[in-house]
């Protein structure tokens, strides 16, 4: 036993001045065994200066004569454990999982990664909160190095690309989040978002309808489906969803400014149809069916604009402030003539505002068709606002 000891004295003695004078082994200096020996009594001592380092330059110089041993995969993670490494200490046990580490070990392990995982994730959460991301996305990707079953890192990692513009790689890493928590709102809510904003819409929508349907109350959802299918144009799909923004919460102005937008949408679709049963002079055709054409779509885009009013006069009621709702209400009564409705919301808006290039044209016209002397002078004001813009 005496014999022993100081044999593996001399063998520690002689290793280690080898790696002091930095020479690079060509053929293991020891057996997957002693290079186990080694390193424990290294960790064993790892509250002393310098004994962490040491394990770490053994063990990477045994993994790369015995790269299958699992054993010493755990024990080079251990040793990045204590060295507060904790993505190089991810990466060692997951290889050391992947080789079948045992049963004995894997307690261990856990202990060692959750908390690691838990010290950085905080470190990134306290960064992301500092609004320092890209200090969070490298906290959080330590987190998905030191364990790759949590969610909620990848997620992170995500929503700070999202936050930052930098959609390819959000969704890159939020898809990752999905293969391990498809079910996750959370990560669904930030992965349509990254999908829209990098011009997916498609993708985009199919993802908004999978949290409606496990959140059908969720304004944020409903409100971008409701901009998707605008985009879409899918008109009434779009007006669906606002009738549910407006069930849900009827005090959100957005959900009735939206559907009037649509409205009005719908009118210009209606007028394109109209000027389509037109001939070359601009003139109605006069066949029977396109006298029944022309009749179907006056009586639709009448029952449009009733509808688009409705709307834009709520949100403004909810809002006196919208000056956009204003403006389009506005442009609802000019086209149906309704004149003296229309020159409320246009004189609030240019007494608000006197750079509204757009109200100002349009109270010109109000005047002017009205007979009011200010018509002139409005609309010289309204040429001056656009030369400025």
């Amino acid at each position: 036993m005496r014999f022993t000891k100081i044999f593996l004295v001399a063998v520690l003695v002689c290793f280690w001045s080898q790696l002091a004078l930095g020479q690079k082994a060509q053929k293991p200096r020891l057996s997957a065994a002693a290079y186990k020996t080694t390193a424990k009594i290294d960790l064993n001592l790892a509250d002393k200066p310098g004994m962490c380092d040491s394990a770490i330059v053994i063990l990477n110089e045994a993994v790369s004569f015995y790269p299958s041993d699992a054993e010493l995969h755990f024990l080079l993670g251990k040793a990045y454990y204590h060295r507060n490494m904790p993505k190089e200490m991810g990466q060692q046990f997951a290889q050391a999982e992947s080789l079948k580490i045992p049963p004995k070990f894997q307690e261990e392990i856990q202990k060692m990664r959750t908390e690691k995982w838990l010290e950085v994730f905080n470190q990134g959460v306290k960064a992301f909160n500092d609004q320092k991301l890209d200090s969070a996305i490298e906290k959080f990707t330590a987190c998905s190095m030191i364990d790759p079953s949590q969610y909620k890192a990848f997620m992170n990692i995500g929503y700070a690309y999202n936050l930052k513009g930098e959609n390819d790689k959000a969704i890159s890493y939020l898809e990752k989040g999905l293969k391990l928590a498809p079910d996750s709102l959370d990560i669904l809510k930030v992965y349509a978002s990254s999908l829209h904003n990098a011009g997916k819409t498609k993708e985009a929508l199919e993802v908004y309808l999978k949290i409606d349907k496990k959140d059908p109350k969720d304004m944020n959802t409903l409100t971008n489906i409701v901009s998707i299918y605008g985009l879409l144009k899918e008109f009434d799909k779009a007006l669906l969803f606002s009738q549910k923004l407006i069930e849900v919460d009827s005090s959100f102005k957005d959900a009735y400014f939206n559907a009037g937008t649509i409205y009005l949408r719908q009118i210009q679709e209606t007028n394109l149809s109209l000027d389509s049963l037109k001939d070359k002079t601009g003139t109605y055709l006069t066949d029977e069916k396109s006298k029944n054409r022309k009749e179907e779509l006056e009586r639709k885009r009448g029952e449009l604009f009733v509808k688009a009013e409705t709307m834009l006069k709520k949100a403004t009621e909810l809002d006196t402030l919208d000056f956009e709702a204003r403006l389009f209400l506005a442009q609802v009564y000019l086209e149906q003539e309704k004149l003296d409705q229309a020159l409320g919301p246009l004189e609030f808006l240019v007494q608000k505002d006197s750079t509204n290039c757009d109200a100002l044209l349009k109270l010109a016209a109000v005047y002017a068709k009205k007979g009011i002397d200010k018509a002139k002078e409005t609309w010289q004001k309204a040429q001056d606002c656009l030369k400025e813009k």
